[in-house]
């Protein structure tokens, strides 16, 4: 950004020392430099509020951060809680969804983000720690896309299983998309013991 401030309007060669000088020119200058600083003032305003800072949120509003190195790092959970029914996972709230079932329920997943021209697609992913509640608890999973499992070298492949067994345990699988949401995939659903 190329900053509006300039000092073309005021007279550096004012006031002219060893002669009467014109007290216009003196509010000549004023008023250029009163112009000059609220256009500072403006800039470093718009500075301030769009800032990357350390010590609050910082929202970059899907506009890329190039060239950067990053070292322990960690991604944002989301505890949704004990949960029945139809769930939706928002992908605002966090990268990682953690919840346990309390009965029977249908998982759902939005808000999956674009680039600041809210056009341009992007991969984003979140992960979902599941804890089925109880063996019974159904678990379904809609609007996504389940991969097909490729064996062997021979190409032979079957569907992975868009259930989950029926027993308590921690379901892990991640939701991705690169194109806002529109199409979703998910991962192989890989099981741990409760």
């Amino acid at each position: 950004m190329t900053s509006s401030i300039t000092t073309t309007g005021i007279n550096a060669t004012f006031p002219v020392a060893g002669q009467d000088n014109d007290s216009q020119g003196f509010r000549d200058n004023f008023s250029q430099l009163k112009t000059q600083l609220t256009t500072a003032g403006t800039e470093i305003t718009a500075l301030q509020s769009s800032r990357a800072t350390t010590d609050t949120t910082t929202d970059f509003n899907g506009h890329d951060v190039k060239r950067a190195n990053l070292q322990d790092w960690s991604q944002k959970v989301y505890g949704l809680g004990t949960v029945t029914g139809a769930n939706a996972l928002n992908f605002e709230n966090g990268n990682v969804t953690t919840l346990t079932t309390s009965g029977n329920v249908t998982l759902t997943f939005s808000n999956f983000p674009l680039e600041d021209d809210a056009a341009t697609n992007t991969y984003a992913s979140m992960k979902v720690l599941l804890t089925k509640g109880a063996s019974t608890h159904t678990v379904t999973l809609t609007g996504v896309g389940f991969p097909t499992d490729v064996g062997d070298d021979q190409g032979d492949s079957s569907t992975v299983s868009s259930t989950f067994p029926e027993r308590v345990g921690v379901f892990v699988f991640d939701v991705f998309s690169v194109d806002g949401g529109t199409t979703k995939y998910i991962s192989k659903i890989l099981e741990y013991p409760a």
